[in-house]
């Protein structure tokens, strides 16, 4: 199936490349920011926790990283997309327990830390571009899936994992449809928009 997606990007390419700024052996150094932050999200509403979670806060870098490509033609590129993100989640818990002939109140200050690391190989097909100092392009990476989760318990870890146990699949995959736009040769911004990593990242284009 992945290998007849490929083939269909390709001839789309090859009879839509018009007007671009993106040429062969061209090569594009891009650093971007990525929103939201998924992991957010899924802490709030896939929670196994039977305590209530009181005063929730979290905080963390969203999936940003790098990007590096490479021009094989003006209709199809390679390289790689580096993706990291880190989400912090505090909250406190308080339990009521029958100890010692008495009832207790046990309050429990929690600290989820998570983070995450993609490094994906990336093929970008080009399009049609609205003006001559812009660039559109389909994009389809696969790579690595690496997490890390510590949770601590009043200042004290309590547990610690990573690897298969993380994480459900030890891959990632990624489509996403980018454009850019440059001031001058060299200098631009970009955009792009996907799934599997950040489902909106902008950053700063830099062409050799």
């Amino acid at each position: 199936m992945f290998k007849y997606l490929i083939f269909f990007l390709f001839l789309f390419t090859k009879f839509t490349l018009s007007s671009q700024i993106s040429f062969t052996s061209n090569q594009l150094i891009e650093p971007y920011l990525g929103f939201p932050n998924l992991g957010r999200l899924s802490a709030q509403i896939i929670d196994t926790n039977i305590l209530e979670k009181k005063d929730q806060e979290f905080s963390g870098i969203g999936p940003s990283g790098f990007r590096y490509s490479y021009m094989l033609s003006d209709a199809f590129s390679i390289g790689i997309d580096l993706m990291y993100n880190t989400l912090n989640e505090k909250y406190r818990t308080s339990q009521d327990v029958y100890m010692n002939n008495a009832w207790t109140t046990i309050n429990k200050n929690m600290l989820v830390s998570t983070q995450r690391l993609r490094i994906h190989v990336r093929m970008n097909f080009h399009f049609s571009a609205f003006s001559d100092m812009s660039d559109s392009y389909l994009g389809v990476g696969f790579g690595t899936n690496n997490k890390w989760k510590k949770t601590s318990e009043n200042g004290n870890v309590i547990e610690k994992i990573s690897g298969s146990e993380a994480v459900i699949l030890p891959f990632s995959l990624r489509l996403c449809y980018g454009y850019r736009y440059f001031f001058n040769y060299n200098w631009g911004i970009h955009g792009e928009v996907g799934l599997g990593g950040p489902l909106l990242s902008l950053g700063l284009s830099y062409k050799i």
